[in-house]
Parts: C-alpha cells; sequence; structure tokens
C-alpha cells in the first residue's frame, strides 16, 4: 500500500479534481485490492481534513490573537526575570545604579574592560526580547483591528486582546452576559469574595483609563457601563458587519456620553 502522505500531496497537486476516488488509486497503483483501498481511503481522508483545516481561511483570527497574547506574557516574564538579573549582576560591578529601561543596551554599550562578556551577551538577548516585544503588540494591534475593530474601538488593542484570551475566543466573549465580562479576570478576588470578601467590583477591564483614571467611588457604575457597551462590541464583531465606521463612532460616542452623565450625578 502507498505512502498516504505521499497520495494526499499527489491529488492536491493535481490540476483538476478526482471524480472517482476508487478507481484512480487502483489505475494510478497505490491499492491492489479492496483491504487495502478502504485502510488508504480512511488514512487520506483524515490527512486531507487536516490540511484543508491548516490553510488559512480556516484558522480563526481570535485564536491567533489568544496564542499572541500568551507569547506576549512568556516575553514580558523572561525579560522581567531577565532585567531583574541583569540590575543585580551590572551592580556587582559598579556599585548603586538606577534602575533603568535601558539598562540592556547599557551594559551592552559600556566600554569598561571589567564587564564579562558573558554579561553583555546576556544583555543583548534582553535588549533583542525587547525589540520582540515591540513587534510583537504592533502585531497583536494589526490582528485586533482586522478580527475584532468595535471592541479594539473602546477597549484598546492590547486590552481588547486580553479579553478575548481570558474569555477563550470572540465567540465565548460575546455570550457572555456585561455582569460576567465586567469582572473577567478578577479570579482572586472572586476567591476571596466566596469566603467573605466584598464582591469585585471590575477585573482586567480596570487597565481601560476610563476606569482606573476616575474617581473610586464611581469605578464600579463606569465599569458597569463599559462591560456592558464592550459585550455589544463583541456581538458587533462576530455576528454583524464589523467593518461600519458609523457602527464605531456612534457606540464611542454613546459610551462618552453615559460616561459623562454618572460623572455628573456623582
Amino acid at each position: 500500500m502507498a505512502d498516504p502522505s505521499a497520495v494526499v500531496h499527489r491529488l492536491l497537486d493535481l490540476k483538476s479534481p478526482v471524480t472517482n476516488l476508487r478507481a484512480w488509486l487502483f489505475d494510478a497503483g497505490f491499492v491492489s485490492s479492496e483491504e487495502e483501498y478502504r485502510v488508504l481511503l480512511h488514512e487520506i481522508t483524515v490527512k486531507l481534513a487536516k490540511e484543508q483545516i491548516s490553510l488559512p481561511q480556516f484558522t480563526s483570527g481570535d485564536k491567533q490573537v489568544i496564542q499572541d497574547v500568551e507569547a506576549l506574557d512568556t516575553l514580558n516574564e523572561v525579560s522581567n526575570l531577565l532585567s531583574e538579573r541583569l540590575f543585580e549582576w551590572y551592580s556587582f560591578y559598579h556599585g548603586s545604579i538606577p534602575e533603568s529601561r535601558e539598562l540592556a543596551r547599557e551594559i551592552v554599550e559600556d566600554c569598561q574592560d571589567d564587564i564579562p562578556d558573558a554579561m553583555r551577551s546576556l544583555a543583548q538577548n534582553l535588549a533583542d526580547l525587547t525589540e520582540s516585544r515591540k513587534l510583537l503588540v504592533t502585531h497583536i494591534q494589526d490582528q485586533m483591528a482586522r478580527v475584532s475593530p468595535n471592541l479594539t474601538n473602546l477597549a484598546g488593542a492590547l486590552l481588547a486582546a486580553r479579553l478575548l484570551s481570558i474569555a477563550g475566543g470572540l465567540d465565548k466573549l460575546c455570550r457572555m452576559p456585561a455582569s460576567r465580562l465586567q469582572v473577567l479576570g478578577a479570579n482572586r478576588a472572586m476567591f476571596r469574595h466566596l469566603r467573605g470578601a466584598s464582591p469585585p467590583k471590575h477585573g482586567i477591564i480596570f487597565r481601560h483609563p476610563l476606569i482606573h483614571a476616575s474617581p473610586r467611588h464611581l469605578r464600579g457604575r463606569i465599569a458597569r457601563t463599559l462591560a456592558s457597551k464592550l459585550v455589544i462590541a463583541a456581538r458587533i464583531d462576530y455576528y454583524g458587519s464589523g467593518s461600519d465606521g458609523e457602527v464605531r463612532e456612534e457606540l464611542a460616542r454613546s459610551l462618552n456620553d453615559r460616561i459623562k452623565e454618572i460623572k455628573q450625578k456623582q
């Protein structure tokens, strides 16, 4: 019996579709008996399905965003650990030094002979990771503008991407009630609430400037308003025409008007 992968590649390379697969397999000499035909048919149908699913048009954009966010989290974690390690290591040679976001570049460009090559190499790796993070953030912003333009317009690309990631996809996010989205990401606070603490007023959407820049006593109401608009935006992106600029503008306008009402009534 022929190699199923070779048969699949042969099928995909054909200029015209095969109308009688059984006859084609026998005529091409891939099988010589009914038993071989049944086994090969099963193998090639499974492989063909996997090939089709892997095509770009079958790849869900929001699932790609989830992978992007997880990659960003990993980059942040590694960069923070390397930055702390380099700061302590470099301080050993230069005494007390101020913390700097450009410490990696400073170490790479330090001309003093007492700096070990290993430290310079580690600093260069950290600098490269920083550049990789910038590229990844730009990529996420581009992806979110395509995958979920209305949600991105209200929440910002990174916050919208994290909402998708925590929810598990745009389909799951748009089916959430606003009250669930409001506390999305507040797992620790929710567990404290189960032990008797006050319920959380907001989760990850606290990062939105409308919430964290507002007075503390207004944050709960603003979070509820923002969550309700974000759910609407997610549903428009999933079910409706997400490319309609007028819809995005109207949604943003209604959010801002409601926030103004809340602040005026305080």
